[in-house]
This record gives C-alpha cells, sequence and structure tokens, in this order.
C-alpha cells in the first residue's frame, strides 16, 4: 500500500508521477489525500492505467478530496457507512478482505474533531459488527488529530514513527491488527511538501528513485 500525502493531482504531471510511484514501488493501493478533484474531473481524466479508482470529493469547496487506486486484478469493493456524512473526507472500499479508510482531515474543518471522531468510531463499530473477522487500515493526513484521540475511539495502533512533513507527522496509519512488516516514509516523485508512506504486508525492497522534471 502507497499513502500519498496532500497531492494536487489536478496539476500538471502529477498523475503521470504518481504512476511511477506506483510501479516502481509494486503498489497494490495507493490512498491520496487532498486530490483537488471536482465534478468536471471525470473519471477517465484522472485514471492510471491497470487500476481502478474510486474517489470522494469535497463538495462545494476548493481544495479537499480523497482518492482509493487500487490495481486492477484486486478485488475492490466500495462501502459506505449506514450514517454515511458527505462533511467527512473519509473514503472507505474493502479490498482482498481488508478494509481501507481514507481520511483527510484539513486544517481548518467546518466541522469539530469531536464530530470526526464520533464518525471515525461509528464507521469502525458497523464495520466490525458486520465482519468481525475483518482488518481495518485508516489512513490519511489528520494533521492536527492526535493519536491518543483516534486510538481511543478505535482501538488500533498507529505505525508511523517519522515526520512526514517537515518535522510534523500529519500522515499516518492505524490497523486494526499488525499486517505490515515494511513500512518507509520516502519522498514522492509528485511534487508536494509532504512525504509519502510505503507499507507492504511482505519483505520488499524499497527503491530510491529520482524526481522526475
Amino acid at each position: 500500500m502507497l499513502k500519498a500525502g496532500e497531492h494536487c493531482m489536478t496539476k500538471s504531471h502529477a498523475l503521470k508521477h504518481l504512476s511511477a510511484d506506483l510501479n516502481s514501488y509494486c503498489i497494490d493501493v495507493a490512498l491520496v489525500t487532498e486530490t483537488h478533484f471536482k465534478a468536471k474531473h471525470a473519471d477517465s481524466a484522472v485514471s492510471i492505467p491497470d487500476y481502478t479508482l474510486l474517489r470522494r470529493d469535497r463538495a462545494r469547496r476548493k481544495g479537499g478530496g480523497v482518492a482509493l487506486y487500487a490495481r486492477s486484478e484486486q478485488v475492490l469493493t466500495p462501502w459506505t457507512s449506514s450514517a454515511d456524512d458527505g462533511t467527512f473526507e473519509l473514503l472507505w472500499a474493502r479490498v482482498n478482505g481488508t478494509f481501507l479508510g481514507a481520511l483527510y482531515h484539513p486544517p481548518r474543518p467546518v466541522y469539530t474533531p469531536t464530530a470526526l471522531l464520533d464518525y471515525i468510531e461509528t464507521c469502525v463499530e458497523e464495520i466490525t459488527h458486520d465482519f468481525p473477522a475483518a482488518t481495518i487500515v485508516l489512513a490519511g493526513d489528520f494533521n492536527q488529530l492526535t493519536d491518543e484521540n483516534v486510538i481511543e475511539r478505535t482501538g488500533f495502533s498507529q505505525i508511523i514513527l517519522q515526520p512526514t512533513r517537515g518535522t510534523h507527522l500529519l500522515d499516518r496509519i492505524f490497523v486494526s491488527s499488525p499486517i505490515y512488516t515494511v513500512v518507509r516514509v520516502i519522498s514522492s516523485l509528485v511534487k508536494s511538501d509532504h512525504k509519502a508512506i510505503v507499507a507492504y504486508m511482505h519483505t520488499k525492497t524499497v527503491v530510491r528513485q529520482q524526481r522526475l522534471e
């Protein structure tokens, strides 16, 4: 899995660079935050060859948005909570039996942090009730939302220990069980002030890359 932090995917060459990241690191699933996708951006215009796209765009305001790119051979099923609320930029999908949540929590949200935590807790409880054996992964840009608050609501573990933007650890991965054996913070080819994260369920070599111009 690749968690790509805060990438405006509507910028020139961004999709090309993301595609290079996905292929170079042999990524099966990528979670991307702050895509800036809007209704005017057709899926066909922001797709990546050999990957299936799911997206949740920010409604009625500029910026924001999250997306999930899964390699075409992956079994991908969108999942929506019965309490779904478009206020929150949280996209859920089931990939080969694992539930993945892609979250963008902006620095100046239109909701309270408590409201988001309530919503996350509701989603996790519903998945756990309906799929008691499922592994759940929640990843994204959490900004000022603390690990302690998320862990208190979910019981998950937070597995990212290195800063992802300057000296700050904003991009994080929470897991319901320890499924990743390799986790790295890397420089993405997509131009961003955030680092990307790669997490593998099995040991792989993380390749050093040069930024494409």
